[in-house]
C-alpha cells in the first residue's frame, strides 16, 4: 500500500505542478506562496475544532508541546524556502525542463536514506535508481535546443536548491513519523499553519519594502495549494509504513513529471515533445522495475 499512495502523491504532484505554472503568470512568487498556503491552511482549520473530536484527523492543540512545535517549524521553514525557490524556476522554466532539473532529488534521498536510516539497494535497484535519474538528465539536455544552458541559467540552479531541500524534508519526514512517533495529522495541520504564518511575514516584509504584492486571482491559486495538501497526506500515509524506502517514494513522486508533461503538451505547448516522451517512458519504465523489484 504504500507503493500505491506513494505513486497516487506523484501523479497529484503533477497537477500540482502545472497549477503552480499556470498560477505564476504575471504573478509574483510570494504572493502565490502565500495565498496557496492560505487554501491548504483552511483546510487543515477543522481538524483543531472540538466538533472533529470524533473523527481520526482530529488534532488535539495541547497535546503538541513546545519542543513538538520547534520541530514541525523546522520542516515549515524548509518548505517554504524550497516552494519559494521551485516557485520562481516553474515560472522560468518549460514544465519538463523544471521537472527535469528535480531529477536528482532521489539521488539526494538516497544519500539521506543511507545516512539516516541505513537503507541499501540491490545492485539491480540501484542500476534501476541510475538510469532513472540519466534519463532526467538526457531529459535536460533537450533543453538546450530551447535555449536553456545548464551551467547559465539562474533558475536551473534555484530549482536544484528546492530539490535538495525537498529531499531533506523527504528524509525528515520519516524521522519525525517513525523515529519520533508523532501524528502524521498533527504534523501535517501544524506545518500548514506555520507555512502560513512565514509566507505571511515575507509578504510584509515585501510590502515594506515596497514591493508587488498584488495577485492576479484565478482557479490555479487555491488548487496550488489543495492539491499539495492532498499530495502530502497520501505521502505521510506511505512513510507510516515501517517497510517504506524513503528512496522509492522519491522515485515514485517522480511520476509528477509524467502527468505535468502531458498536461503541458495538451494544454500549454510543450515542445520537442517526441524526445521528451521517449526519455519520459524511460523514467516510466524505472518505476515499474522498482515496484516489481520490490
Amino acid at each position: 500500500m504504500w507503493m500505491l499512495f506513494g505513486i497516487s502523491a506523484g501523479v497529484l504532484l503533477g497537477f500540482y505542478d502545472y497549477w503552480t505554472k499556470k498560477a505564476m503568470i504575471g504573478n509574483g512568487v510570494v504572493p502565490v506562496v502565500f495565498w496557496s498556503s492560505i487554501c491548504g491552511a483552511l483546510l487543515w482549520l477543522p481538524a483543531f475544532f472540538p466538533v472533529t473530536a470524533g473523527f481520526g484527523f482530529h488534532v488535539d492543540v495541547w497535546r503538541t508541546g513546545f519542543y513538538q512545535q520547534g520541530v514541525i517549524l523546522i520542516k515549515g521553514v524548509a518548505m517554504t524556502l524550497s516552494w519559494l525557490l521551485a516557485y520562481y524556476s516553474v515560472r522560468e522554466l518549460p514544465m519538463s525542463f523544471s521537472g527535469a532539473v528535480r531529477a536528482s532529488g532521489p539521488l539526494w534521498t538516497l544519500i539521506g536514506g543511507m545516512v539516516v536510516f541505513g537503507e541499501y539497494l540491490s545492485p539491480l535497484q540501484m542500476a534501476t535508481v541510475l538510469v532513472s535519474i540519466l534519463a532526467y538528465y538526457f531529459l535536460s539536455t533537450v533543453g538546450r535546443s530551447e535555449g536553456i544552458h545548464m551551467l547559465r541559467s539562474l533558475p536551473v540552479f534555484l530549482m536544484l536548491a528546492a530539490t535538495i531541500l525537498s529531499a531533506v524534508t523527504t528524509v525528515y519526514d520519516k524521522y519525525m513519523v517513525q523515529t519520533l512517533e508523532m501524528p502524521i495529522y498533527a504534523v501535517q495541520a501544524w506545518s500548514a499553519l506555520h507555512r502560513c504564518i512565514l509566507a505571511l511575514l515575507m509578504l510584509a516584509y515585501i510590502a515594506w519594502r515596497g514591493g508587488r504584492c498584488r495577485l492576479n486571482w484565478s482557479l490555479s491559486v487555491p488548487l496550488v495549494g489543495v492539491s499539495w495538501v492532498g499530495a502530502e497526506l497520501l505521502y505521510f500515509f506511505a512513510v507510516m509504513d515501517p517497510l517504506a524506502n524513503v528512496t522509492y517514494l522519491s522515485i515514485f513522486r517522480r511520476t509528477s513529471l509524467v502527468v505535468g508533461f502531458l498536461l503541458s503538451v495538451f494544454l500549454i505547448g510543450e515542445k520537442n515533445v517526441l524526445r521528451k516522451a521517449i526519455i519520459i517512458g524511460t523514467i516510466v519504465l524505472s518505476t515499474v522495475v522498482l515496484i516489481v523489484g520490490k
